[in-house]
C-alpha cells in the first residue's frame, strides 16, 4: 500500500496507533485500557533497550511517554526517537506533578493523575492532526514528483517566457480560466502583475496591483497569513478591492513565492473551467507551484538587479570620468592664471603698483576659488557618509537673506523681495549662507547677457518659508529637469557647455536642504530663464539617511 493509500486509510477510522512507553508496566497496562475503550490500538514497550525496534514495527501514530521512562529531559531517549521514527510522529508525555517542565521536542503533555476523559481527548486530537498530516504531506510528495518530473521553470527564453510558463503550468494543473505572476516593486511599494498571464491582455494585466505595506488589518496579508483562498472573490472582504476590480474574477487561490523568509511575489489562478469552487487540495497543489517557481523568480529578479546594477555603475563611471576632467579643467584654469600673474609681478620690475595691486587681487580670487572647490568636495563626502553635523541656531531670516546677498554687480544687478516680518528658522547659519550663495552665483553665471537676478521670500501656510531665485537667463531643457540636483550633473547645451562649473553647486543646495528637512526644485523654460525654489521647515525635520 502506498503512503498516500495508508495516511487516507487511517484517516478514515476514528481511533489510532498509540505507543505507551513506561517504566512501570501495570501504570502502562492502565493508561492502556483507558485508550483501549476509545478505540485506539495499543503497543506497550516497558524496556528501554528495545524500544526503538518495537516502535519501528508498529509504526505508531501517537507515543505516549512517561518520565520514568527516562523522557524527562532532551537526552538521549527523546533525540533518538526522532532520528528513528522523523518528526511526523507526535509524542504525548506524561509528567507526574512534581515533574519539572517538558524538553521542547515534545507536543503535549499531560499530568497524573491521569484523567480518562481527558487522556483520550488529547490523545483523539492528536491522532486525527497526525492523519491529517500524513494524508497532506503524501499528497504534496505525490504531486512534488510528478511536477519536477514533467516541469522545470527556467530564465533562459527571458521574463516572457518565465511567466508564461509559469502561468500556463499552474492554470493547467488547476484547469483555470486565468493566471497571473504578481512581484513586489519596491519602488512602487506593491506586488505588480506581470505579463504574460493566462487568459489576461495586456490591459487586464496593467490592473493587477496589490499594495503590500499599510493596508488595513482586516484585508489579507500574505506575509502574515499564508495562502489565500476564495469563491467568491469580488466581494471578499479580505481582499483590496484593487486585485479584482476590472478584471471579474469569481474564485481565486494566490500562494506566496518565497526567496527564503522574504515574499517576493504572489502566483495567482483564477475561475475554474468547470465553474466548480476551489478547494483546499487546490491551494495545496499551487503551493506546490509556486515553491517550483520560486528559484526560477527569484533569479529573475535578482538578473534585472544585477542589470541594473550594471547600467548604475556604468553610468557612475562616465560621471566619475567627467567629473574627473571638469575638476582638472577647473584646478587647472586658476593655477595656470596663479602662475602667470605670479610671475608677471616677479618678473616685471616696471609694474605700476596699481596693476601690481589688479595682480595680486587675482592671484586672491583664484586661490578662494581653488580652496572653494577642495571644500564643497570634502563637504559632500561628510553629507553622503552622515558624518556631518549641524549647528543648529534660530534666524532671523528677513535680515539673514539681507546680508548674506550681495546686491551689487556691476553686470548682474541682485534685486531683493524680501517682506519684513518674515518668522525665525531653525537652521544651519553657515550652510543657509552657502545655499543662498550657491543660488545666487548659479543664476548670475547661467544669465551672461547681463539680466538681473531676483531673490524673494514670503511664507506659505504650513509652517514653512519659502525662498525663490529668479533669472532670466538661459533656461534648462525639460528633458533635463530631473538631473539638475544630480552628482556632477550639468545641463549639456551648447551654450551651457561654454560655462564652466562642476556640476556639484546645485546637487549641495539640495544636501543641505534635505538636510534641513525641506525641498528644492526648479521651474525653467529655454532661453527665458529659471526659478529656483526652496521650501523650508521653520523648525529643522533632520533627512537621517544618506544622500544618494
Amino acid at each position: 500500500m502506498s503512503a498516500g493509500a495508508l495516511a487516507r486509510d487511517r484517516a478514515a477510522t476514528s481511533g489510532g496507533h498509540v505507543a505507551i512507553l513506561h517504566g512501570n508496566r501495570t501504570r502502562a497496562v492502565a493508561l492502556g485500557h483507558m485508550l483501549k475503550a476509545a478505540g485506539h490500538t495499543i503497543t506497550i514497550v516497558d524496556d528501554a533497550s528495545r524500544a526503538l525496534p518495537q516502535l519501528r514495527e508498529a509504526d505508531p501514530d501517537l507515543i505516549l511517554g512517561a518520565s520514568s521512562f527516562g523522557m524527562e529531559g532532551p537526552e538521549p531517549v527523546v533525540r533518538d526517537l526522532r532520528q528513528a521514527l522523523g518528526r511526523e510522529v507526535m509524542l504525548l508525555l506524561v509528567l507526574g506533578r512534581e515533574d519539572g517542565a517538558p524538553p521542547p521536542e515534545v507536543d503535549d503533555v499531560i499530568r497524573e493523575p491521569v484523567d480518562p476523559r481527558e487522556l483520550n481527548l488529547r490523545v483523539r486530537l492528536a491522532v486525527r492532526t497526525q492523519a491529517e498530516r500524513r494524508l497532506r504531506n503524501a499528497r504534496n510528495e505525490e504531486l512534488a514528483s510528478w511536477s519536477q518530473s514533467s516541469w522545470t521553470p527556467s530564465l533562459a527564453g527571458g521574463a516572457d517566457a518565465l511567466f508564461g510558463q509559469i502561468t500556463r503550468h499552474a492554470a493547467n494543473m488547476l484547469r483555470a480560466e486565468k493566471s497571473v505572476v504578481l512581484l513586489y516593486d519596491p519602488d512602487r511599494r506593491e506586488m505588480v502583475g506581470q505579463g504574460p498571464g493566462v487568459g489576461l491582455d495586456r490591459t487586464l494585466l496593467a490592473k493587477v496591483r496589490y499594495p503590500v505595506p499599510g493596508e488595513a488589518s482586516e484585508r489579507w496579508n500574505f506575509r502574515l497569513n499564508g495562502p489565500l483562498l476564495t469563491n467568491d472573490a469580488a466581494s471578499d472582504p479580505r481582499l483590496l478591492p484593487g486585485l479584482v476590480s476590472g478584471i471579474g474574477l469569481r474564485s481565486l487561490l494566490i500562494a506566496p513565492i518565497l526567496a527564503g523568509p522574504q515574499i517576493i511575489g504572489l502566483l495567482a489562478v483564477a475561475d475554474r473551467l468547470d465553474s466548480q469552487p476551489f478547494r483546499d487540495d487546490d491551494l495545496g497543489q499551487l503551493q506546490i507551484v509556486a515553491a517550483q517557481a520560486a528559484v526560477a523568480v527569484d533569479n529573475h529578479r535578482l538578473h534585472e538587479q544585477l542589470k541594473s546594477a550594471n547600467l548604475r555603475l556604468q553610468e557612475f563611471d562616465r560621471l566619475k570620468s567627467e567629473f574627473v576632467a571638469m575638476v582638472a579643467h577647473d584646478f587647472r584654469s586658476p593655477l595656470m592664471a596663479i602662475r602667470g600673474f605670479a610671475e608677471m609681478v616677479l618678473e616685471d620690475s616696471d609694474l605700476g603698483a596699481d596693476n601690481r595691486k589688479q595682480f595680486v587681487q587675482t592671484i586672491i580670487n583664484e586661490t578662494d576659488d581653488l580652496a572653494r572647490l577642495a571644500t564643497d568636495t570634502f563637504l559632500i563626502t561628510q553629507m553622503e557618509t552622515g558624518h556631518f553635523t549641524y549647528m543648529w541656531s534660530e534666524i532671523d531670516l528677513g535680515p539673514f537673506i539681507l546680508d548674506a546677498i550681495a546686491r551689487g554687480r556691476a553686470d548682474h544687478p541682485v534685486g531683493l523681495d524680501v517682506p519684513p516680518g518674515l518668522p525665525r528658522v531653525t537652521a544651519d547659519p553657515e550652510r543657509l549662507r552657502q545655499l543662498l550663495t550657491n543660488l545666487v552665483s548659479n543664476a548670475v553665471k547661467y544669465s551672461p547677457g547681463g539680466d538681473s537676478v531676483l531673490v524673494r521670500a514670503r511664507q506659505p501656510a504650513g509652517g514653512h518659508v519659502q525662498i525663490d531665485v529668479v533669472d532670466h537667463g538661459l533656461g534648462v531643457p525639460s528633458d533635463q529637469m530631473g538631473r539638475l540636483f544630480q552628482k556632477f550633473e550639468r545641463v549639456r547645451t551648447e551654450q551651457h557647455s561654454r560655462i564652466a562649473g562642476t556640476g556639484l553647486g546645485l546637487y549641495i543646495c539640495r544636501l543641505i536642504v534635505e538636510g534641513h528637512g525641506g525641498r528644492i526644485w526648479a521651474e525653467s523654460e529655454p532661453g527665458l530663464g529659471s526659478t529656483f525654489s526652496v521650501l523650508l521647515p521653520l523648525a529643522p525635520r533632520v533627512k537621517r539617511a544618506a544622500a544618494s
